[in-house]
């Protein structure tokens, strides 16, 4: 007898292959301008606004991806790959070695601001496009951005400053999430090079040691300039979205270094389980307090991804308690595709109320990032779980 699982992977994959891919490879980018597109109207056209670096380096891997799962065309796929690459390089790239954060539709600078999360995911674009094609310009350019992080961005403690686009300078976990995540996919195309292996130890010891809140086990977001996080009324704010995603990191980080991290990444995905979904929405909360209450009610689509990538690829390595890995991805995985019920097939809302309704007139093309890759863990991973 077929389980619900492997139906559920077959119409996902059916999604991505007849839906998503033929829409976000034609209306998706630019064939004139080059480089991905921004986000797509519910009509189908691409919306006259600014393109985020984020973007380029997110479709990469997603194209990437979806050639992984058989769901997109090689060719199309490492076609748009190569210009996508080529876009964000030719156009984002700074003096100083950093990204821009966004440039015009026609490619003509926009926000001119090296903010550490664009800087993370340009990383990680290269890293995707380098394990395509083993490019020395791609290496030789993720090479200058971390040096300029090296040299400008450094903390005395750890990790790297965050830049708003008044100068204002911040101290936060969520880029150093997708920096860990740029270092960790380096390592795996670029296995002998110690600037990478490098870089992924001192992030994963920034999060062991200063994100991570002795008393309550629950990774913070903001901090100050010493990496203490910062509090009101005694709380501080943390995503249970991002729980899943550093426990979803760091297994990988495991995988490449033998590190042994099982117990706190098993703890931050139990903490977000037990305080961070709801018990009769079965949605992922977006923000908590880190006395376990809700500070918002609201959930946007991603930590619904993040829940489904952390439940398989965790639900593996345990042998006793299998059925509770296996009924938080199929309980993610069902509230995500309320997500997908727009006017348009192969798009997406971005966030439910606190009664789970929707809006919107538009789909963000670096929410496919967070689809494909939970999509992908769930059709590689869910038949190793128990329960049906």
């Amino acid at each position: 007898m077929a389980h619900q699982y492997q139906a559920n992977i077959e119409t996902f994959k059916d999604w991505l292959r007849n839906d998503v891919f033929p829409l976000w490879s034609t209306k998706g980018i630019d064939r004139d301008s080059g480089g991905f597109v921004e986000s797509l109207s519910f009509d189908g056209k691409p919306m006259d606004v600014p393109r985020r670096a984020m973007v380029q380096s997110r479709q990469i891997y997603s194209f990437l991806t979806g050639a992984k799962m058989d769901c997109c065309r090689t060719d199309l796929a490492f076609e748009a790959i190569h210009r996508g690459t080529g876009y964000m390089i030719d156009k984002f790239s700074l003096p100083s070695g950093a990204f821009s954060y966004s440039v015009n539709p026609d490619g003509t600078p926009k926000i001119l601001n090296p903010d550490l999360y664009t800087q993370a995911f340009a990383l990680f674009g290269l890293a995707q496009a380098y394990s395509v094609e083993a490019r020395p310009v791609y290496k030789e350019r993720a090479k200058q951005l971390v040096k300029y992080l090296r040299k400008e961005r450094t903390v005395p403690g750890g990790g790297f400053t965050e830049l708003d686009e008044k100068g204002n300078v911040s101290f936060k976990s969520n880029p150093h999430m997708h920096m860990f995540e740029s270092a960790v996919a380096w390592m795996q195309v670029d296995r002998n090079d110690q600037d990478w292996k490098d870089l992924g130890k001192e992030l994963v010891d920034l999060a062991l040691n200063k994100f991570i809140d002795p008393q309550s086990q629950v990774l913070g977001e903001y901090f100050d300039s010493n990496w203490n996080h910062l509090r009101e009324n005694g709380r501080f704010i943390y995503e249970p979205g991002h729980q899943y995603e550093w426990a979803w990191l760091m297994s990988l980080y495991e995988e490449l270094t033998g590190k042994d991290l099982k117990s706190v990444r098993h703890q931050l995905f139990l903490l977000a389980e037990k305080h961070g979904v709801s018990k009769t929405r079965k949605v992922v909360f977006d923000e908590m307090w880190s006395d376990y209450t809700p500070k918002t009610q609201t959930s946007r689509f991603w930590p619904q991804c993040e829940r489904i990538k952390a439940a398989c690829r965790l639900g593996t390595e345990v042998s006793t308690g299998q059925e509770q890995y296996a009924q938080a991805a199929d309980d993610a995985l069902n509230t995500l595709t309320k997500f997908f019920k727009t006017p348009l097939e192969g798009t997406w809302y971005d966030m439910a109320s606190e009664t789970d309704t929707f809006n919107g007139t538009s789909a963000k093309a670096s929410s496919l990032y967070h689809i494909i890759n939970a999509m992908e863990e769930y059709a590689n991973l869910r038949g190793k779980l128990a329960g049906v």
